[in-house]
């Protein structure tokens, strides 16, 4: 795991370790490989961040691919691992200030245990009857009692209405829900190895302007959850300031 370069950040590395972050999802297809590459863009805009890849079994490649297929330079470090010893010691990474666990979609005890034990906890939930079931079904399960927020994504233009309703279904549950939702672009997961927030995206899909505005609302979210009262610094080149 590397070690940041050195810099004048907006959150600093703690002695006491670094804030964790954990995508968890109780399924696969559910846009938590996206949600992990995109908060750990936004915590990488303000304190040196590391991104787990712990789904390495993904066909599609998961966050390692996203990143691997990058034209430019992420602000975040990147590497994988699947062992539960490992995840355990995440607050022993002092030299990062977050850390970003994209964790498999699966039901053993050890990487749940991890997955809930952060400090916050994102749970993607498409407005979907089923994919919505299977994911509260899990939640519930697993992480009640503990940091989670739930992040309705891949949200497209035959399903608004049906977020809307699901979202206030969750309000009126008192069960935590990100205020913003994510679109369902093609311009999330990259442009020709350009992110959404890169004008090159811009160009090659006008779309990506919205997907930026989604990706920042979330980031902002997650660092008001992380007990940070600014919102994510906005670089229209996609990188550190």
């Amino acid at each position: 795991m590397g070690v940041p370069n050195s810099r004048s950040w907006l959150a600093e590395p703690r002695r006491e370790g670094p804030q964790s972050v954990s995508v968890y999802g109780g399924k696969g297809g559910i846009g938590k490989s996206t949600d992990a590459f995109l908060a750990s863009w936004m915590l990488g805009l303000v304190g040196p961040t590391l991104l787990i890849n712990g789904d390495k079994k993904q066909e599609d490649g998961g966050v390692t691919a996203l990143v691997e297929a990058l034209k430019v330079e992420a602000p975040f470090d990147l590497t994988e691992t699947d062992s539960v010893t490992e995840l355990s010691k995440i607050r022993q990474l002092r030299q990062y200030r977050f850390v970003v666990t994209d964790n498999a979609p699966q039901r053993d005890e050890g990487m749940i245990r991890e997955a809930a034990n952060a400090d916050l906890t994102i749970v993607p939930a498409p407005p979907k009857r089923l994919d919505s079931k299977s994911v509260m079904a899990s939640t519930r399960t697993y992480l009640a009692g503990t940091s989670y927020r739930i992040h309705i994504t891949k949200v497209d233009h035959i399903s608004k209405s049906r977020a809307r309703s699901m979202k206030t279904t969750l309000q009126d549950l008192n069960i935590p829900v990100f205020g913003g939702w994510m679109r369902m672009y093609n311009a999330h997961e990259m442009l020709n190895g350009y992110p959404v927030f890169h004008p090159e995206a811009h160009e090659a899909d006008p779309k990506a302007v919205l997907a930026a505005e989604d990706a920042y609302l979330f980031g902002d979210e997650v660092l008001r959850e992380l007990g940070f009262s600014f919102p994510v610094p906005r670089d229209p080149e996609g990188r550190q300031q």
